[in-house]
């Protein structure tokens, strides 16, 4: 049976990626890759309009830039136990499905005049997803999960007049969530059917709006103070769910509703020191707000008798988190045209122990980077990355939905790009 339902909204703030903060992508730009995301105050490339759009004001001419990393999670769980139980070492240990999802990136500037530029970009900033096995010890609390989003933001950055304190820049872009697609399936046991697996599908309903500032100010020839604020945005999404062989009685079939999720604001504060003629340092700190993602709450346009109520609350309790990030980038490194990058970061998990389950498999990790740029000509290059994702191992005694266990989960993140300018 097909019905309209906004359970898959829950899915939405449940189903997402363990290799960022919350649910977030910040691998929005190839080159920026190579310095995992230390790129706020440094803003040297056309992806400045994701990173902070106050860069674009030192971009010249027509500059086209387009990309994608491919992120290979790799996540597996041993358990259940009891939650008194000590570490679990004869639990059974279960892999999540081995699956690569592709990320893709364009931007696109223009300099109208001496110091104003305006631009586009189109980025994917939430996502992923987890894949197990249909017959898996936490059948009934994911089985497929999967989520897609496409921001799209047109952007203008300006540099303010000399003033004699150094240069100014400014930018502001429009944040437009213009796509989304959530897809789950679980089982529901305790009904004698043959298909107890339910799978959900979902679309966003109308696009969120938000916005990014960015502020650039450069005291000395060499050192750079970045600053950025992205705000929140509100999503609504709806869909379709196929409850399989499950009683019409408690899932009627002509049920409809809707909810709001909210993705959080962030900031990020960054310094850039140019330490010799060739060599760029930078630290960024990342900071998240989602400790306002407390609850959800979905409504109906009718009673559902399975939940006995027209109106589903659950409590997430998410906190607040930061991440710290730091790069480097060397220029003309052996040849001319041939700049090597390299990252290390810490990323803080928002979501507590109790509420973590299957389907974000979430936990404090460690980040580091490699990456190149190499200028074939004058006009085109060519950019390359490459990341690694430690999470550390994260025990759950304390879960709200009783599967107790062991969580262990690593990625790898290769990507590829191009770049030209006019």
């Amino acid at each position: 049976m097909r019905r309209t339902i906004a359970t898959i909204c829950l899915v939405f703030v449940c189903s997402t990626s363990a290799f960022s903060s919350g649910f977030s992508i910040y691998e929005a730009s190839i080159r920026a890759n190579g310095m995992l995301g230390a790129f706020a105050a440094y803003a040297d490339h056309v992806s400045t309009i994701y990173y902070n759009p106050a860069g674009l004001s030192g971009l010249d001419g027509l500059r086209i830039s387009g990309g994608a990393t491919i992120i290979a999670p790799r996540s597996s769980f041993r358990g259940p136990f009891a939650s008194s139980s000590a570490y679990p070492g004869s639990s059974k240990r279960y892999d999540m499905h081995e699956q690569n999802f592709l990320v893709p990136n364009f931007y696109a500037s223009y300099e109208i005049q001496d110091g104003l530029t305006a631009g586009i970009g189109v980025y994917a900033p939430f996502g992923l997803g987890t894949r197990w096995d249909k017959n898996w010890v936490g059948r009934t609390e994911a089985i497929n999960t999967s989520v897609e989003t496409i921001f799209v933001q047109p952007t203008v950055g300006y540099q303010l007049p000399d003033f004699g304190i150094g240069n100014v820049k400014i930018g502001a872009g429009l944040v437009i969530a213009a796509y989304g697609k959530v897809e789950l399936s679980r089982a529901v046991e305790d009904f004698a059917v043959e298909d107890d697996i339910f799978a959900l599908d979902g679309e966003l309903e109308k696009p969120g709006l938000g916005y990014n500032l960015g502020l650039l100010y450069e005291p000395t020839d060499r050192v750079t103070l970045g600053f950025t604020y992205r705000s929140k945005v509100e999503t609504e999404y709806s869909g379709e769910a196929d409850f399989g062989d499950l009683p019409t009685a408690l899932f009627p079939s002509d049920a409809g509703g809707g909810t709001t999720l909210e993705l959080p604001a962030n900031w990020v504060a960054a310094v850039n020191v140019q330490a010799t003629e060739n060599l760029n340092l930078e630290a960024d700190y990342v900071w998240w707000g989602w400790s306002s993602y407390d609850e959800l709450v979905i409504e109906f346009d009718q009673q559902i008798p399975a939940f006995g109520s027209d109106r589903l609350a659950s409590e997430r309790g998410y906190d607040n988190s930061w991440q710290l990030r730091v790069g480097g980038e060397y220029t003309d490194a052996w040849t001319p045209g041939l700049s090597l990058r390299a990252g290390v970061a810490y990323d803080k998990s928002p979501l507590p122990t109790k509420y973590m389950d299957p389907t974000l498999p979430d936990a404090n990790r460690w980040l580091f980077s490699g990456g190149l740029s190499y200028d074939v000509t004058e006009y085109l290059t060519v950019d390359a990355s490459y990341i690694f994702i430690r999470s550390n191992e994260r025990t759950n005694r304390s879960s709200v939905n009783g599967l107790h266990g062991v969580y262990n989960t690593h990625a790898n993140l290769p990507s590829l790009g191009l770049t030209m300018k006019f």
